[in-house]
């Protein structure tokens, strides 16, 4: 569920701002659990969503070059 979530979430995200004249590409969300170490990106972004009686889901947006 928190995946379709995150794809939900990415998908109105890509559109509101392709719609501002940005491109943007998605990949499919990763689920993460404990400790996980990723690479391959220039910079991110954690944004914290807390939802009422479940706690705090913490979304991270990844930003990597073009080239």
């Amino acid at each position: 569920m928190i995946g379709e979530l995150a794809n939900m979430m990415a998908g109105s995200i890509c559109t509101a701002v392709s719609n501002k004249g940005f491109s943007l590409d998605i990949t499919p969300p990763t689920v993460m659990v404990g400790q996980t170490k990723l690479s391959g990106f220039q910079q991110a972004c954690c944004v914290p969503i807390s939802i009422t009686d479940a706690g705090v889901l913490r979304v991270i947006v990844m930003i990597e070059d073009a080239n």
